[in-house]
């Protein structure tokens, strides 16, 4: 059983009622611990400067930047938190570029609130995590995808995100709301993407998508 010793939680959510979910769930569960919540990478960047925290809740779909890039920014710091990404994509690439960049949890946000609490008490043990749903997800991905040329995996993250909004039948301005980018970011990142893998329709990118599991 984990000691009941003190430590600090940062969750990272640009969604208020989001951020106050996660807050009031966490400080039920770990009275010990003084969670402080940031809104974007660049309030949790500067709050993680300033105090030591033992695990970051990061959500990979940001505002201002992708949450992929601050799990990669907070491993930088001289004491870096222990991070636990959650995120509505449970795509398996999302969860393997998490993992590989230093996540050490990965949870989806439909999970059921047992399962980041268990993601929190196996990150300060030491150990990973996935949520049970995803974990046999990626089961049946392995064996479906086969053989299947994963030219997917060139793109960068941001690209990819582009990739799977657009495979779910988004126009780029829906894509652009979605990701708070401009519509031309958005058509410049799938022109790229197009480019690097090959699709040419919106066709092609919802077949591909379906085939690989991204959707």
């Amino acid at each position: 059983m984990q000691p009941s010793t003190p430590f600090r939680i940062l969750v990272v959510d640009d969604h208020a009622l989001v951020r106050e979910a996660f807050t009031t769930m966490l400080r039920g569960e770990f009275p010990e611990a003084t969670v402080v919540s940031t809104g974007s990478c660049a309030e949790a960047m500067s709050e993680a400067r300033q105090h030591a925290y033992e695990i970051a809740l990061v959500d990979i779909e940001l505002g201002d930047r992708s949450g992929m890039e601050l799990t990669t920014e907070l491993r930088t710091l001289p004491n870096p938190p222990r991070i636990v990404a959650v995120s509505m994509h449970q795509e398996e690439t999302f969860v393997t570029r998490t993992l590989q960049l230093g996540a050490r949890a990965y949870v989806a946000k439909d999970a059921p609130p047992q399962e980041l609490f268990d993601a929190i008490r196996y990150t300060r043990d030491g150990r990973s995590y996935i949520s049970k749903d995803l974990a046999q997800k990626f089961a049946h991905q392995t064996i479906r995808k086969g053989t299947l040329d994963s030219v997917h995996e060139k793109l960068s993250n941001r690209e990819l995100e582009v990739l799977i909004q657009l495979a779910r039948g988004k126009s780029l301005k829906q894509v652009a709301n979605d990701l708070s980018l401009s519509p031309k970011t958005v058509g410049v990142h799938k022109h790229n993407l197009c480019r690097k893998t090959g699709l040419r329709s919106m066709v092609d990118i919802l077949k591909y998508c379906q085939a690989h599991g991204l959707v």
